[in-house]
């Protein structure tokens, strides 16, 4: 039995692609309560942003370790503005709500043995997915800095998703080094994260504010650069990425949502 065949739904012959990975309930038929979003995960991953090996393999098992029933993932890649759009969805599924003791009396023989089976199938299906559009989502950015529209992107997905998720819990994990580098301000200088005034840098930001709908954002990257010469200079004086974080602070708490865990690069047993 192959399981993309019978619940994987490419993005382009899906009219809403958070049913790229199908129900359970609506493939074998059952009448029952439909599923309800309860939590949803927003994957954002900036392409700019060097992730070495271990942290992509750590930031992935992160997720999965968040799955359960009436969980939705989704996940997006950005790195600057390209035709109408910042961002470029990849992946979004759902898992299945479980069925009651109760249900589960009422339910057929066969039925239920389809069932189990068919909710089996559709988590190990979510795992190769996320799996898959992480590691393709990761991108190779070489030492030449590239434009990176972070505050746009945010804008942008914080009020066209995750402030439209009907879920109780909404939480972002947002892969990125926040080196803003746009029309807006750039936090560089000769390749480095600058000192940044956050006073200034939030007035410059003050017209693309988003709404995140009292999301939870976790950052995973801080200030990575492919060189590393980032690490070192964070070292030596870590006023430039205190002042960093002090800006995403106050932003996403200006766009309606709580920054929770700054990973300066890692949020290893954080998320």
């Amino acid at each position: 039995m192959v399981l993309t065949a019978l619940f994987f739904v490419p993005a382009a012959a899906s009219a809403a692609q958070r049913d790229m990975v199908s129900s359970c309930f609506e493939t074998l038929k059952l009448s029952a309560p439909k599923t309800v979003v309860k939590h949803e995960l927003f994957v954002v991953i900036d392409q700019t942003t060097p992730i070495d090996e271990a942290q992509q393999k750590s930031l992935i098992t992160s997720v999965m370790m968040n799955l359960a029933p009436e969980t939705a993932v989704t996940i997006l890649t950005f790195s600057s503005f390209t035709g109408d759009h910042y961002a470029n969805e990849i992946f979004s599924g759902m898992l299945d709500r479980r069925l009651k003791d109760s249900e589960r009396d009422n339910t057929p023989g066969n039925a239920l043995r389809d069932y189990d089976a068919c909710i089996n199938q559709q988590v190990a299906l979510m795992h190769d997915k996320i799996d898959e559009a992480m590691r393709n989502g990761y991108g190779k950015p070489s030492e030449t800095i590239a434009r990176s529209d972070i505050i746009a992107t945010l804008k942008d997905i914080s009020g066209s998703l995750v402030a439209r998720s009907p879920a109780k819990q909404k939480d972002v994990l947002l892969i990125s080094d926040m080196l803003e580098n746009s029309q807006i301000s750039s936090f560089y200088d000769k390749g480095n994260l600058r000192l940044i005034d956050p006073v200034a840098e939030m007035q410059k930001a003050a017209g693309s504010l988003g709404d995140f709908g009292g999301a939870k954002i976790y950052v995973a990257g801080v200030g990575a650069v492919a060189n590393g010469k980032k690490a070192a200079d964070a070292d030596k004086d870590p006023k430039p990425t205190e002042a960093l974080e002090a800006f995403w602070r106050d932003y996403f708490s200006k766009s309606n949502a709580e920054l929770a865990v700054f990973g300066k690069p890692s949020i290893r047993g954080q998320f």
